[in-house]
């Protein structure tokens, strides 16, 4: 009898065996937290390819592409490429959920059945996860001076300049260093920033100093041609050579003119106006809902003479005022003397030269996208086309809304 009870008093084995237990539970729980932990991991994962693919979806859509392909590109780019490793990635332009469904927003879906590891022994081999964001393309740029030129002086001003952009920024794309060259100290720039990709000459612009050594930007309008004689583009041919009083377009579509054309105290109305061979403007003239297009030739301004333009606000030239295509790479003179400007739109010459020269005129324009620009001892006015128009500007930037 003794030894019975001695043998059933004994505990020895039921502490082995909550030590067992307590064992297992320690090892379950690190393998539970090392899978949540891996699983949290992916999630991030997924979300930062989720928020680039969608970024770079709604930057396709400020060229009015399709942003699916971007956007698949964008999310591959950081490791998650639809169709492989059990992934897919949604792409839906407008968003088909939450509170964003406008046209001009991205939204990027990406689900994955991620591995688990020590959950495998409870028979959980995977487990779904998904990240999304939405980006927009809506919101007004806050750039208005584009200067494209990948190399060379991109910005060169002389003398007594003044540039009065306080509403939005400048960009200098050249890479050079003397991508900014500043002649003299007598000039003002005023704007929220001067970005200069490259260098400057070592002169600083009072009161905005610029800052060099930017990353680049891309031509915020893509690549816009025009109409031209040779690609049907031209609603109607005119040999005219001089224009005075009301002149319109049909149904204000493209007129291309043959000839050299003087504008003398014309009001011409919506459409887009086809210099093939250069215009003069003289006394008041007036361009309504339309564009001046300098498809060859030069824009020549009498002195004293005043040329007032409004841009269209929708379609393939929305908010252009003056265009000279890329194939006219001839220097832009919109100011020379005493002659004035009133653009409430953008200048457009991604292969010409900007110039500005003289006082006694000036230039009121919403914005400039050239190759380069040069400023001599005049002023030029910069009132932001974007913040007039923030609803329908051609220049956009990019943001996460969600």
């Amino acid at each position: 009898m003794e030894g019975t009870v001695k043998i059933l008093r004994d505990e020895n084995a039921q502490a082995l065996v909550i030590t067992a237990l307590t064992m297992t539970l320690l090892v379950a729980s690190l393998g539970l937290a090392v899978d949540v932990g891996m699983l949290f991991r992916a999630r991030r994962q997924l979300q930062i390819a989720a928020d680039a693919a969608a970024t770079a979806g709604a930057q396709q859509l400020l060229y009015n592409q399709d942003p699916t392909s971007a956007a698949d590109s964008a999310a591959a780019a950081n490791g998650e490429q639809n169709g492989v490793n059990n992934t897919t990635v949604t792409v839906n332009n407008p968003p088909q959920s939450g509170n964003f469904t406008s046209s001009q927003d991205v939204q990027v879906v990406i689900q994955q059945d991620a591995p688990t590891y020590f959950m495998r022994v409870l028979g959980i081999n995977t487990i779904p996860i998904n990240a999304q964001a939405i980006a927009t393309d809506a919101k007004a740029g806050s750039g208005c001076i584009y200067l494209m030129a990948p190399s060379g002086t991109g910005l060169s001003i002389q003398g007594d300049y003044n540039i009065d952009a306080t509403g939005c920024g400048i960009y200098v794309n050249s890479n050079s260093p003397d991508a900014l060259d500043v002649t003299g100290s007598g000039g003002l720039i005023d704007a929220p920033y001067l970005n200069v990709v490259g260098g400057s000459n070592g002169q600083t612009t009072q009161p905005t100093e610029q800052t060099t050594g930017v990353l680049p930007v891309s031509n915020p309008l893509g690549n816009i041609t025009g109409p031209t004689p040779g690609n049907g583009g031209c609603a109607s041919t005119s040999s005219a050579t001089s224009i005075t009083g009301a002149f319109a377009a049909n149904d204000g579509g493209a007129v291309c003119f043959t000839n050299p054309v003087s504008l003398s105290d014309a009001s011409l109305g919506a459409g887009v106006y086809v210099f093939e061979s250069g215009v003069t403007v003289s006394g008041t003239v007036t361009i309504s809902n339309g564009t001046l297009d300098l498809y060859g030739g030069s824009l020549n301004q009498d002195s004293n003479s005043l040329l007032n333009i409004t841009a269209p606000t929708s379609g393939t030239y929305n908010g252009i005022a003056i265009l000279q295509p890329a194939n006219n790479s001839s220097e832009l003179q919109v100011q020379f003397g005493s002659s004035n400007q009133v653009l409430d739109g953008y200048i457009y010459a991604p292969s010409a030269s900007v110039y500005v020269q003289d006082h006694g005129g000036g230039v009121t324009a919403g914005g400039i996208i050239a190759d380069s620009m040069v400023v001599q001892s005049s002023t030029i006015h910069i009132p932001s086309y974007n913040a007039a128009h923030p609803d329908t500007t051609p220049i956009r930037s990019v943001a996460l809304i969600e």
